[in-house]
């Protein structure tokens, strides 16, 4: 089996209905899988570059699995990303330890299809926002594979119903579907 290391960038993954839901179920077809919560190990912002070098370079398969915060990654892992991918080490003349990596991303985006439209909320297509993706795999060497997403994956407590719950906790066993089919496919 390959080894497949998962960054969550979710900050507090006790509060997820979504991303630990989807991170589990992964665990449980991949029990060896290594999943770096990145919220767990760094709630303070102090990155262990070390840690997490040697966490890529020892992978064989990168899954990046975060919740679509502001059309983007939350603000740790972009401070993960701005840490551990450092010249020399991700990208630049000796900056190899990356390149030929499969790199999925992975995340689960609140709003629902029609929202992530032309006409919706964020004036574009889900997949428009995924350039700064592409741009950091490319830079590091990475083969980048097509991105998996899912919609409507966003639960308040207080405001949503509980058939709400069950929509989420049912389109986060999907995405895990598809990440597993995903990687099955590597």
């Amino acid at each position: 089996m390959k080894n497949i290391v998962i960054i969550s960038g979710h900050p507090d993954l006790s509060t997820s209905t979504t991303n630990s839901l989807i991170l589990d179920e992964v665990k449980k077809q991949l029990p060896n899988v290594q999943i770096r919560e990145l919220g767990k190990l760094y709630p303070d912002f102090n990155i262990n570059v070390a840690d997490e070098q040697n966490a890529l370079a020892n992978a064989d398969i990168i899954v990046w699995q975060f919740p679509f915060y502001w059309y983007s990654v939350p603000a740790l892992m972009k401070k993960w990303i701005d840490s551990v991918l450092t010249y020399g080490f991700a990208y630049g003349s000796a900056g190899d330890k990356l390149h030929s990596k499969p790199l999925i991303v992975s995340l689960s985006a609140g709003g629902d299809e029609v929202g992530y439209s032309k006409g919706g909320h964020a004036g574009r297509e889900i997949g428009e926002f995924f350039h700064q993706f592409e741009a950091t795999a490319h830079l590091c060497g990475m083969n980048y594979q097509t991105p998996i997403y899912s919609y409507a994956m966003d639960y308040i407590d207080g405001v949503s119903s509980s058939d709400d719950m069950a929509k989420v906790q049912n389109n986060a066993k999907s995405h895990a579907d598809k990440l597993m089919q995903a990687l099955n496919a590597l």
